[in-house]
């Protein structure tokens, strides 16, 4: 995307999103804990780490980033869930995980009756990688050697329910092919074993594929369309495969309960953010790009997507 481009979307957000941050009367007396249920490294925690320093500035008080990883992202949102609604916890986390973890199973927290939605702000894609070596240069290379072996190949993701598993597991079915899901935790480590060659392949945020390129080969994105960020890499059904669209928001929580004017303060100031040039430029810079909503919209988009992808899940159980 070039950076004109960039800065008049970012202009559009700030315009359409923002909201009356003067008429919010909410003024936290203690830092903030923005918790993040992955590792660092990965998108969302990226995304998280990016928004503490401008919260903090306009808030007048420290926004302490805590990674809480476990269960694909479960044990960190129970964590939240728990805590007293004052607005003294946040969470940034994959909301589309969250959902997707509550059609695949039963968990603790439910994201909608357990939460307040505050804000959406950015979004992630899955892409298939394989390691630099790997003798498969193509998608249909990958296709042809686990047709030649079903079950045969491992592929890595961020947990079973999660996004990524979700997308991988129905790229797999709509393709009628059998191979073999190994777990990790958070992306960062799901690259990491990908580049140290303990799996066949993976399916990855296409942001981590950014700095790492003669590390790990991405043979195609997910996605209805290429990547505005990395154009190079084709999306799955231009190569001629069948695949099922599955992305996923990253989204700020609040426990249940949470103050109306707490979420309205800082989904107003959220929104100033993620439209702001600064930190338009600082994502893009992690092959990211910034994408707010507001609490109303974000909670429409994670039932929307609720909708979506219940029939896929159901049929991967």
């Amino acid at each position: 995307m070039k950076r004109r481009t960039f800065l008049a979307t970012g202009a559009a957000l700030a315009a359409t999103a923002a909201l009356p941050v003067a008429a919010a009367d909410w003024q936290p007396r203690r830092p903030i804990n923005l918790v993040v249920p992955y590792p660092p490294g990965g998108g969302t925690s990226t995304y998280g780490r990016a928004l503490i320093g401008p919260l903090s500035d306009r808030l007048g008080v420290p926004v302490n980033i805590v990674n809480k990883p476990g269960a694909g992202g479960v044990n960190g949102a129970t964590e939240v869930a728990a805590a007293r609604p004052d607005g003294q916890t946040l969470m940034v986390t994959t909301g589309g995980a969250l959902v997707m973890h509550s059609i695949f199973k039963d968990i603790p927290v439910d994201p909608f009756d357990s939460f307040e939605i505050v804000a959406q702000v950015g979004g992630l894609q899955g892409s298939i990688v394989v390691p630099a070596n790997s003798p498969h240069q193509t998608l249909a290379d990958l296709i042809e050697a686990i047709k030649a072996n079903p079950g045969g190949l491992r592929w890595a993701h961020t947990g079973r329910g999660a996004f990524l598993h979700v997308s991988g597991q129905s790229f797999l079915v709509a393709n009628g092919l059998e191979a073999t899901d190994v777990p990790f935790k958070g992306g960062a480590k799901v690259r990491a074993a990908v580049v140290g060659g303990q799996v066949d392949y993976a399916i990855i945020g296409v942001q981590q594929n950014r700095g790492f390129e003669n590390e790990m080969r991405a043979l195609a994105l997910i996605a209805p369309e290429r990547d505005g960020l990395q154009p190079h890499i084709p999306t799955v059904a231009e190569q001629g495969f069948e695949y099922k669209f599955v992305n996923t928001p990253i989204t700020m929580f609040a426990p249940a309960g949470t103050p109306a004017e707490v979420i309205e303060t800082v989904s107003a100031l959220v929104a100033e953010i993620v439209g702001s040039e600064g930190y338009g430029e600082e994502m893009m810079t992690k092959g990211l790009l910034p994408a707010y909503l507001g609490p109303e919209d974000a909670e429409m988009r994670l039932r929307d997507l609720a909708e979506t992808v219940r029939p896929i899940i159901e049929g991967i159980k």
